[in-house]
């Protein structure tokens, strides 16, 4: 039995699913977006939500025209979505400092804001130790200063992810709860998909499951590089007053969210598609962020908090057509920058869908990378 068809059908309801649906909707696309649990349900709904600005040229980096085009969205979006939508996002400017924790940290720091300085937009600068502790008093002796970056924002991710999706619905847009358990093909062309025992027709299909992209890819046989990385992060309450900055050190973070607790992260695991929380990543989270701001050793651990990011083997996102199979287009492996590159990869998808070359230049993140096409 087959259901009505679409314009387009997306595969997934974190940010990258639903900004696609958002932008293709605003174009007046029709759009079915299939989701087995929730909008912002999965690594979406649970990452941090901090937009650090891209630093220094990356004309030379293949993902830095996603990067840099993917802020400037933020900043659109922050101004018009909450309105469109009808739901509060939090977005807000919040200055950020990446700390130096040893010689080899202060030497790439410094050396950062010396090449920054000679940029008049770059709201970047060296803070020593001194300077720091009038910005942030609580930091342990460890710290040598940091790199202030002044036009850092953060915002809410799930609501974020929810705020593109209740946009793109009121646009016309449709969703279905539901697992996509297979891709619709003919004459080497995808041409729907197949959930709940239906199939449900399509002029494209838009693969953004994040790292279950890969097992859906590889039911007709396209095989990518992708994987679950596993991140855990923790909600803490402290008495102390919030911080009015986030801090960034050796992969970690710690900053005070509007719900007023401290939002602390985060793991890199690799531990397949489990997302249990454990007892030795909470340890693990919690001795580094002492380390860094003791007075946290007495806060109260509220949450804790597991997804998976979806990886691939180079570390970039893949975005565009699947080589030798029409109709269908990915959009997935950001890893822990989904929310920052979120609005940019549905945006380039969009226009890849529609016939035309996209705003943003992906063209060094394509799926042809893999295939060898």
């Amino acid at each position: 039995m087959a259901d009505s068809a679409s314009d387009v059908i997306v595969i997934g309801a974190g940010i990258v699913g639903c900004a696609t649906a958002y932008f293709l909707a605003r174009e007046g696309r029709q759009v079915t977006l299939f989701e087995r649990d929730a909008v912002g349900g999965h690594a979406s709904g649970f990452a941090f939500g901090g937009i650090i600005p891209s630093l220094g040229d990356v004309t030379h980096d293949a993902a830095g025209p996603l990067s840099s085009a993917s802020e400037r969205l933020h900043a659109e979006l922050g101004e018009s979505l909450s309105a469109e939508s009808g739901v509060d996002f939090g977005y807000r400017r919040k200055p950020a400092v990446i700390l130096a924790l040893n010689d080899a940290d202060e030497s790439a720091l410094q050396a950062a804001s010396s090449a920054l300085s000679r940029d008049p937009h770059a709201n970047v600068r060296w803070v020593s130790r001194g300077e720091l502790t009038h910005i942030e008093a609580r930091v342990s002796e460890v710290v040598r200063g940091g790199l202030y970056v002044g036009d850092a924002h953060e915002l809410d991710p799930h609501n974020f992810t929810m705020a593109l999706w209740k946009a793109a619905e009121k646009l016309g847009a449709r969703q279905v709860a539901s697992d996509v358990t297979g891709l619709v093909t003919a004459d080497g062309r995808v041409t729907g998909v197949e959930s709940g025992g239906e199939r449900h027709m399509a002029d494209a299909v838009v693969a953004a499951a994040g790292p279950w992209t890969g097992g859906l890819l590889s039911t007709i046989g396209v095989n990518i590089p992708i994987s679950p990385l596993k991140g855990q992060i923790l909600r803490m309450k402290a008495d102390d007053p919030p911080m009015t900055v986030s801090l960034w050190w050796r992969g970690d973070y710690a900053t005070t969210k509007p719900d007023g607790l401290m939002w602390i992260g985060a793991t890199e695991e690799h531990a397949g598609f489990d997302e249990n929380l454990t007892d030795a990543a909470r340890d693990q989270i919690l001795s580094s962020v002492v380390e860094v701001l003791p007075y946290l050793a007495t806060a109260e651990l509220v949450r804790q908090t597991a997804c998976l990011r979806p990886v691939m083997s180079d570390g970039l996102p893949v975005i565009g057509p699947i080589p030798g199979m029409d109709g269908l287009y990915v959009a997935t492996g950001a890893g822990r920058n989904g929310i920052k590159l979120g609005p940019g990869m549905g945006r380039a998808v969009a226009d890849l869908v529609q016939g035309r070359a996209p705003c943003i230049d992906v063209s060094r993140l394509g799926a042809d990378r893999f295939t060898g096409s």
